[in-house]
Parts: structure tokens; sequence; C-alpha cells
């Protein structure tokens, strides 16, 4: 059975478990699998640094008072039938929560949002089985859809999403290129020289989730193939993404931030790959390793 990784995100973590060979054989109903995965992410260790950044981590209270009603609903209904089989200790908890409006995790929000693999089981009546108890304490149909939306938010996956390849998805919400910012000298303008891989400069903090996504990225070999990530490399292809956002972009990116990390990440699948799933994608082929198969000197 597949551990939990210490930065591994919940949901990452249930997809890998839920499409490992040997979970599967052991537990090829979907339902019992996902239970176990879930328990197994329930019991995984404390790591201390995740930990301590988990407990500044932003919360959110933007759900609909629709999921506050249906978690009110399995809460009134338990206390008068009493919860049986029904739900375990974090799905009691999940629905307490909402009843009481206290802000939610992004873990939370993906759990929320993974509920929707027991959308099934939504519809039935109340007594018979667990399903529907467990959807309603969940959040019922709105608060599954407003996980759904808001970790797509939070990830940034609903303004640039990447593609299977690399490459950075068009959107209809997305301006002409020729749209230009209104404030070009604005708030992350990029700083340093991003024409190599040794001259750009961003903050700690950038540098600190930039070398992150390096080392995850060269820890596997199947990755390494065209050759390995280097943080130089990342610092300029994030601080082009930030040069990208103060010429023009989506009216609905929330920050340069966002912008540059996206770039980030297409670089990553460029990197992996071989090649973007855009073929427009070619500002950031001078640095890539020059074993790799799109690599051009600039």
């Amino acid at each position: 059975m597949p551990k939990p990784l210490p930065k591994e995100l919940y949901d990452e973590y249930i997809k890998r478990c839920m499409s490992d060979d040997e979970t599967i054989s052991k537990f090829p109903n979907e339902e019992q699998r996902y239970a176990v995965c879930e328990s197994y992410w329930d019991e995984k260790p404390v790591y201390s640094l995740t930990k301590f950044k988990e407990s500044f981590a932003e919360s959110y209270t933007d759900y609909p008072q629709a999921a506050v009603e249906n978690a009110k609903t399995a809460i009134r209904y338990a206390e008068e039938n009493g919860w049986g089989s029904c739900l375990t200790a974090v799905g009691k908890k999940r629905a307490a929560d909402l009843a009481a409006k206290r802000p939610v995790s992004e873990e939370t929000i993906a759990r929320m949002a993974a509920f929707e693999r027991h959308r099934q089981n939504s519809k039935k009546k109340l007594g018979d089985g667990c399903g529907r108890l467990a959807w309603l304490a969940w959040g019922g149909d709105e608060g599954v859809a407003w996980a759904q939306r808001k970790l797509k938010q939070i990830r940034g996956e609903e303004y640039a999403e990447v593609g299977e390849k690399g490459g950075i998805k068009s959107s209809p919400k997305a301006p002409k290129s020729d749209t230009p910012n209104p404030n070009p000298k604005g708030k992350g303008t990029a700083k340093g020289d991003a024409s190599g891989k040794r001259g750009a400069k961003v903050t700690a903090e950038q540098e600190k989730t930039l070398q992150g996504k390096v080392d995850d990225f060269n820890e596997r070999d199947s990755n390494t193939k065209y050759g390995r990530a280097t943080l130089g490399a990342l610092k300029s292809v994030f601080q082009r993404g930030l040069g990208a956002y103060n010429t023009s972009h989506s009216p609905n990116v929330k920050s340069a931030e966002q912008w540059a990390y996206a770039r980030v990440n297409a670089f990553l699948y460029l990197l992996k790959n071989g090649r973007p799933d855009n073929p427009k994608y070619t500002t950031d082929f001078d640095l890539l390793p020059e074993k790799h198969p799109k690599y051009q000197k600039k």
C-alpha cells in the first residue's frame, strides 16, 4: 500500500493510492479502496515542517449557505437516529464545522471536492444506507460544487490550466495577446536578468518554492530523461512569467505570481515530456538542458 509523502497534497495522494496496482488487487471495490486510502491519509505521520506551514495556511468561509444547511440536516438526523456505522470521526467533524460556518483549509476543500465520487448515493433517502447522510454532512450538492470551483481558484488552475504535455491551455476568458496591462510597472515586475540561467532575482519565499519544485522533479528518474531541473532555470522562467503578466494577461488571473508559477509548471512538463502541448510555447526553449530535443540557443 502506498503511504502519503511529506509534501503530497490530499487529492494527489488519493489519486495515487486509488490507481496503485497493489491497492486495486487487495481492494477491487472502489468504495472500499477509497475508504482504505483515506484511512492511510488520516494516519499519516506528522511532519513538523508541513504541520507548521499548515498552521499558518489560509482558510476560507465563503462556502454557500446551502452547504451549511445540508450539514445541519445531517446533524439533526444523526441526533434523532444516531450515526450508526455511517461516517468516520473526520466526516462527523466536517459536518460540525460546516454547520457552524467555521473556516476550512485547502486540504479540507480538496476532500470536499473529492466527495464527487459519492454522487451516485446522493439521491437516496436518509436512512437508506449511509450515502445520503454522508453526502449532506460534507456539504451536499452545493458544498461539493463550491469546493471543486474553490480548489481550482486556490491552485490557479481555473485561469492557467497546464495541458498534458506542459503547454498552458487557452481560456475563453483570456483577452487577445495585445491587451495591455494598465499597470505595467506595478507589483510583480520582473527583476534581475532572466536572459540566462544565472541572473534572475526572486524573493526568498519564491526561491524556497522554486527549490521545492526542483527537488520534487529531480526525485523521479522518469522526469529526467531529457535533463534535470535547475533552480537557475526556474528562476528565469518565473521572472519571464512576471514580465509577461506585466505586458498582457487574462483579467481573471489573481496575481503576477500565479501567472509566473503556471509558466514554471508548463516548463517542467516541457522538460519532462520533450515537447509542450501548445506548439506556440517556445519562449523558454533556451533555458532547457542542451540535450533536450527542444533546446534552442538564443
